[in-house]
Parts: C-alpha cells; sequence; structure tokens
C-alpha cells in the first residue's frame, strides 16, 4: 500500500470531469472519471502477485461486535491482504456513536488494543481522529480547486457515487506501492454504504491494479444499531 494525496485524487478526479459543482452528476460520469484517475494515479507497485484472481471473503457483523473481535481478524491477516471493516453507523443513533468513539479510543490507547493501518471517515462526521492512526475524509476526496476556489463537486454526487469515490481511492492506494504489505482499513461510514466493497473490487479489478485481486482480501461490514 502507498498512501495517495487525497487533495491530488480529488482534483485528478475533477479534471477528468467526475463533476460540475452544482449539477447532478451520471453515474456513467462518475465511473469513467473514478476508473481513469486509479489507472492515471497508480504507483510504485511492486511484487505484484501472480495466479488466478481470488474471491473476496465476505462476513457480516452485528451492531455489537466487539473491538476484540476486530482485531483478531487483523492479527489473523497473512502477508499480502487486506481486510476493510466498516463500521456502518446511522448518524443519529446515540449506540452507533457510542460504539464509533469506543473503536477510536482503542486506537489510541496504550498500547493500542486496534490497530488499522488506515482510518476512512465519511463527510459531516465529528469524531476525534485517532492520535497514530492515518485519517482519510471523504471531503478531502471531493473537495478540488476550481478557479483557484476550494469547490466540494461531493454535493454534487449520489450516496453510490460517492462511494464510487471512495471505493476507488481505496483501490488506488492499494494498488500503490509494496503488495506484500498487510493493509488494515477501517470505515466510519453510513449503514447503506457497503457498496464501498463492491466498487473497490470493480476498480481494482478494471484498472492496472488488477493483481489486488490475486490478494486475500476480507470485507467486514458492521451492521448499525438502527439496522
Amino acid at each position: 500500500m502507498q498512501l495517495i494525496n487525497q487533495s491530488a485524487y480529488a482534483q485528478e478526479l475533477y479534471n477528468n470531469n467526475v463533476a460540475i459543482p452544482g449539477v447532478p452528476a451520471t453515474d456513467s460520469q462518475v465511473n469513467t472519471a473514478v476508473l481513469k484517475s486509479v489507472n492515471n494515479m497508480i504507483t510504485g507497485a511492486v511484487n505484484q502477485p501472480t495466479g488466478n484472481d481470488l474471491p473476496p471473503d465476505e462476513r457480516n457483523g452485528n451492531a455489537n461486535t466487539s473491538i476484540a473481535t476486530v482485531q483478531t481478524l487483523y492479527n489473523a491477516q497473512p502477508p499480502t491482504s487486506t481486510s476493510i471493516v466498516l463500521l456502518g453507523e446511522d448518524h443519529n443513533n446515540a449506540q452507533d456513536h457510542q460504539r464509533a468513539n469506543a473503536y477510536i479510543a482503542a486506537m489510541d490507547a496504550i498500547p493500542p488494543t486496534l490497530t488499522p493501518t488506515l482510518v476512512v471517515f465519511e463527510r459531516a462526521l465529528t469524531y476525534p481522529e485517532p492520535n497514530v492512526v492515518p485519517v482519510v475524509r471523504e471531503t478531502n476526496l471531493t473537495t478540488a480547486r476550481v478557479g483557484g476556489v476550494a469547490e466540494n463537486f461531493g454535493m454534487s454526487l449520489s450516496k453510490s457515487q460517492r462511494s464510487m469515490v471512495v471505493g476507488g481511492y481505496l483501490a488506488l492506494i492499494v494498488a500503490s506501492g509494496n503488495q506484500h504489505d498487510i493493509n488494515r482499513f477501517m470505515l466510519f461510514y453510513g449503514a447503506n454504504h457497503n457498496d464501498i466493497f463492491k466498487y473497490f473490487d470493480y476498480y481494482a479489478d478494471h484498472s492496472a491494479g488488477y493483481y489486488v485481486k490475486k490478494e486475500t482480501r476480507i470485507f467486514f461490514n458492521i451492521r448499525s444499531y438502527q439496522n
């Protein structure tokens, strides 16, 4: 994995006509822009696996899935693998908020009891950022410079189109860099955004990062208390 500058990705998307601020985008328009951007930005890939494509290992967890359960998943990963845990939530549900804060506190514990390598926040979430784990914010992935002014083109995207953008970014960073890395991601996202998993695989499969599908991939969706 290799982290790619979030603003650079957003600018690449905008330059590839992902959306015009204030004008609703089409699915085809967003898909084309994300795929082109991923292809253009994959960098530094080494130790690409060969062999057959592997199906993703898709799992579901109850709303009260423990922190220890997620850490066990992380600890059990073999080299050259990726796990993405989506902590689905309803943004108005107090139990979901309490759970999210507990997960972040576990990352900040000494020693930490939860060790993702990357945390991704949906737009408008105001949780404190973990002290050590790198953070990606959806808003950063959808804000470009337009005529010298910062414009959030994400406001022109539908829920599924925003999932395309995030899934594409995750595919990009996993496909970049050393493919012997173990990638442990945690997504703080709405309960209906588990389509990010689908888009992650799609953009890996249809881009120059096709080798990602030859790696172990675990997608773990933890439901909202609201579901």
